[in-house]
């Protein structure tokens, strides 16, 4: 009889640690999800900038192929374009003021213009989904969280995937990516602002491959425009090909509730 009563306190005691554990654990992925600035979180409906390009200076920095266009052409007839591009909560829709029509009578098919949208494109997506405060699995997901030599370990499962996070001892994310893969792995920088946390550096590997020499490495600077802490330099270093993208954002107008 003694032994059961001793089995049974044993039994309620560890359902509760484990309870408490889950609970600690929940109580930590809020926390940290409080940490970090989500602008279409709070009243941010969308917002729209001028995208500054310079065709001159971008093929110093990389290996032309001559796609784009002649240096003439690139001068009279791409570098006047005026691209703006209008970024969402769902995502970034980027245009050249022309129509299909009028961008396909340009120089290689609109080829110049088609790559600097994909590039702009790209980028802010994936500062979406920073800014969206989807970098973090959302609220109310199971999590189990460790200490780790950083700061903290964050473990948890997308379908039948084991995903584990690396976060600082601030509680900013430093990487992610599927549990013992070496190859799907994604890392991020983050510094403070006046809302939270702000990326200002996502790498990920080119098709899924994160290895040096096969990774995108995308960073961001910020200006603040209706109160809001929007991207304002923004660069893309494609390793494989030796490929870098720097445009700025300017000329910005932002939509919101009240």
């Amino acid at each position: 009889m003694r032994f059961f009563h001793l089995a049974l306190v044993c039994c309620l005691c560890a359902s509760l640690c484990h309870a408490q554990a889950a609970t600690d654990d929940a109580t930590f992925l809020k926390q940290a999800r409080a940490k970090y600035d989500a602008p279409f979180g709070r009243n941010l409906q969308s917002f729209s900038c001028a995208v500054e390009f310079n065709w001159k200076q971008h093929f110093t920095e990389v290996v032309r192929v001559g796609d784009e266009g002649t240096d003439e052409e690139i001068a009279k007839l791409i570098q006047p374009i005026r691209t703006r591009v209008t970024v969402s909560r769902q995502n970034a829709a980027v245009s050249s003021g022309m129509t299909d029509d009028e961008e396909r009578r340009l120089p290689h098919g609109g080829m110049a213009e088609g790559l600097l949208k994909h590039a702009v494109q790209f980028s802010l997506n994936s500062w979406l989904v920073a800014s969206n405060n989807a970098l973090l699995p959302s609220e109310g997901t199971p999590v189990h969280v460790e200490p780790a030599a950083s700061g903290y370990k964050l473990e948890f499962k997308i379908q039948t995937f084991d995903v584990e996070m690396s976060l600082a001892r601030d509680m900013s994310l430093q990487s992610e990516g599927e549990k013992g893969s070496a190859s799907d792995r994604r890392e991020t920088d983050f510094r403070s602002g006046p809302q939270g946390f702000l990326l200002t550096s996502y790498r990920l590997g080119e098709d899924g491959d994160f290895r040096p020499g096969n990774r995108i490495i995308l960073t961001y600077t910020y200006q603040n425009v209706g109160g809001f802490q929007l991207p304002e330099q923004v660069a893309i270093n494609r390793e494989s090909h030796h490929e870098v993208w720097h445009y700025k954002l300017s000329d910005c107008t932002v939509q919101a509730t009240k």
